[in-house]
């Protein structure tokens, strides 16, 4: 039987009792789910079957699982897990101590659950790979770093997350109900491993700030808010123009190279037909999964900035950005280079152009526009050019100025085959110094001097 609902706030005591008897039951080996054997008996815990499946079935998650990669981050005793596998699916389970009571309960079950004992800032696609359903229970306000655990838990994801989490009241009547408390040591229920109560809002906020496409709040029961999240967006109609993506760069560089461990932003240059762009109505895209939109801003007639967070967990390499409005298809795709831990480019395959050489068709040469800036305190070197290439990132295109290699820091399409080249500057170069280019290992275009 359900408790019925009570208010819980740090301090309170009732609370504060419930939760020492519950860690008590814990300490004396009392399991918190129940697991119900092959044979129909149930090892019993502080939590029913019952329970524990409305807790799964309030998400929506299928019946059938098969083909389906889950792991189950705070596993605890294992109930999700057994749960998942018993639906088809191939689970890891994961916690930050090894516990006896799964151990025993997944021999019971002749499970092949594979179990891990990590702390959640030690896990990573590269080791673990990815998955198609993670499960993120419980976990979240035993973080001291919320916000980075639900950044593990999109790296790790390809399609669904499934948050559930201790959250406080609603702050009614705030203009920003995105509220969070903070509990030093142990406020909250005498334990010093809780260390925040989100509001429900501040816990889809933080759901979307860490890189999660859609959030939908799924139900709050006894203060426990269940939150599904997806890494996508719907697939778009397609019913007026779609936009065209100038270019996505660093907020900071005006590079389109990012640091993974630099906390840095996607600015997006795009042109769209569309009127009264917001956050709400413009969908961003990273190798095809979604990313919210924090600005919108006009950048011209017709033009428009954009930006978004970095999504979490890029690996080394070229990626590919695209965007588009609540009715428009998607535009085309602007690439930029994900640096390595130690901020160095990583070798990827070399791309197959055309064989013809581009056609430079200009040279500038840009007095930098901020003198605070050290970023390119000499000035940009911005290169127009054609080809007929339906994608490039920096990294393919080859710059000689009178002799000398350069690079392209940032390449934007213009549409209709006409390319731009920025490459910032620590010197300024002379106006008539002759300029050339190439994509990949092709020939050279002609050379032109710098206006």
């Amino acid at each position: 039987m359900e408790e019925k609902p009570s208010r819980v706030a740090a301090g309170d005591t009732g609370f504060d009792e419930r939760i020492r008897q519950m860690a008590d039951s814990v300490q004396a080996r009392v399991r918190y789910h129940s697991i119900e054997l092959p044979d129909g008996s149930v090892l019993p815990g502080l939590q029913s079957i019952e329970q524990l499946r409305r807790r799964l079935d309030v998400f929506g998650l299928p019946g059938d699982l098969r083909g389906k990669r889950v792991i189950d981050i705070g596993a605890w005793d294992g109930w999700f897990s057994f749960e998942c596998e018993r639906r088809g699916a191939t689970v890891t389970a994961v916690d930050c101590v090894e516990l006896d009571t799964f151990l025993e309960a997944r021999h019971l079950l002749n499970s092949k659950v594979e179990y891990l004992t990590l702390d959640v800032n030690e896990l990573s696609a590269r080791r673990l790979g990815r998955f198609d359903i993670v499960l993120f229970f419980g976990v979240l306000y035993h973080l001291r770093h919320p916000l980075l655990g639900l950044e593990k838990a999109v790296e790790l994801s390809t399609d669904l997350v499934l948050v559930e989490s201790f959250v406080i009241e609603s702050e009614t009547g705030r203009p920003i109900p995105a509220v969070m408390e903070f509990y030093e040591r142990a406020e909250l229920g005498g334990q010093i491993d809780n260390w925040c109560g989100p509001t429900p809002e501040c816990l889809l906020a933080l759901c979307r700030s860490a890189g999660l496409a859609r959030v939908e709040l799924k139900d709050i029961t006894n203060h426990r808010a269940s939150v599904l999240c997806h890494r996508r967006w719907p697939e778009p109609e397609g019913k007026s123009a779609a936009p065209h993506l100038h270019s996505a760069i660093n907020n900071r560089t005006w590079q389109a190279r990012f640091h993974p461990h630099k906390d840095e932003y996607i600015c997006c240059y795009f042109k769209s037909d569309a009127a009264d762009l917001s956050p709400e109505n413009v969908f961003i895209e990273v190798d095809g999964y979604g990313v919210p939109c924090l600005t919108v801003a006009p950048n011209g007639p017709g033009a428009y900035q954009a930006n978004c967070l970095r999504p979490p967990g890029l690996d080394p390499g070229s990626h590919q950005t695209s965007i588009r409005t609540a009715d428009s298809g998607r535009s085309n795709t602007a690439d930029f280079l994900m640096l390595d831990e130690f901020g160095d480019e990583a070798i990827s395959p070399p791309r197959a152009f055309p064989a013809a050489a581009p056609e430079l068709c200009s040279v500038e040469f840009q007095i930098s526009g901020d003198l605070r800036s050290a970023v390119n305190p000499g000035g940009t070197l911005i290169c127009y050019f054609r080809s007929p290439a339906k994608a490039m990132g920096p990294p393919d295109l080859t710059i000689d100025v009178a002799g000398a290699l350069v690079p392209s820091h940032t390449i934007g399409s213009l549409g209709e085959g006409v390319w731009q080249s920025n490459t910032l500057l620590k010197q300024p170069i002379a106006a008539g110094t002759l300029v050339r280019l190439r994509l990949g290992a092709g020939e050279w275009s002609q050379a032109l001097p710098i206006k």
